[in-house]
């Protein structure tokens, strides 16, 4: 199996909001087979945990400009979630 991480920064879009969000994400799969992405994402600030809490699909845009949609998976009433994407993966 190989596994791709990013740890940092990104921007979570979601119906013309735009927060910015501290990413733990991996993709995994296995050599010649295909890849999926997914992890977790936490609001910077606290202002924006209530737009996070009403968050069930939107995009993820990395620092380098890399983009993909994304799907919630759980959140964790603090202000993050838990997504899958839906798309190749943006790092």
């Amino acid at each position: 199996m190989s596994e791709n991480r990013y740890r940092g920064w990104a921007t979570l879009i979601d119906r013309g909001f735009e927060i910015v969000v501290h990413a733990d994400l991996a993709t995994r799969g296995s050599p010649g087979g295909p890849l999926s992405w997914g992890g977790h994402v936490q609001a910077d600030r606290d202002e924006d945990f209530e737009l996070m809490e009403k968050v069930r699909e939107g995009r993820l845009r990395m620092p380098e400009g890399g983009e993909a949609a994304f799907v919630e998976v759980a959140t964790d009433g603090s202000g993050g979630l838990d997504i899958v994407g839906r798309s190749a993966a943006p790092f």
